[in-house]
């Protein structure tokens, strides 16, 4: 069989890039490392970041529950000035209505003295007649 024959160049070219595939190996395992630590950092950001997306939710939590809280006073304090306001107005249209029922009696009683007034009149003038006739006749 022939081997071939490697001069004393080819050997120092090969020692070359045995050398430099070496340093490559080396460097793609720097390479890796060095992702390998960046890939870790950035789990523990994303971390950090959902323990504070976490802590957020939690406050916003906090801020909903006021919010209905105050929501819930509004509206028992709404609520109680519409029923102080209907009873208000129930008041006012009962004494209204009172007012009106007096106010026609009151009428009526006008009219009933004026009435009266007339018939004592006519009584009186009736009583006059009377006399003038019965002292004429």
């Amino acid at each position: 069989m022939f081997l071939p024959q490697i001069s004393p160049a080819q050997e120092t070219k090969n020692a070359t890039i045995e050398e430099r595939l070496v340093r490559l190996e080396e460097g793609q395992k720097n390479l890796e490392k060095s992702l390998e630590d960046f890939r870790s950092e950035m789990n523990t950001r994303f971390n950090d970041m959902n323990t504070r997306f976490s802590d957020m939710n939690t406050r916003f939590s906090d801020v909903n529950k006021r919010f209905d809280d105050l929501r819930f006073w509004l509206q028992f304090i709404l609520g109680t000035v519409v029923l102080i306001l209907g009873g208000l107005v129930a008041q006012w249209m009962l004494f209204w209505k009172r007012l009106s029922q007096v106010e026609a009696r009151v009428d009526e009683r006008i009219v009933l003295g004026y009435k009266e007034e007339e018939l004592k009149e006519i009584k009186r003038r009736l009583e006059t007649l009377e006399a003038r006739i019965s002292g004429q006749v």
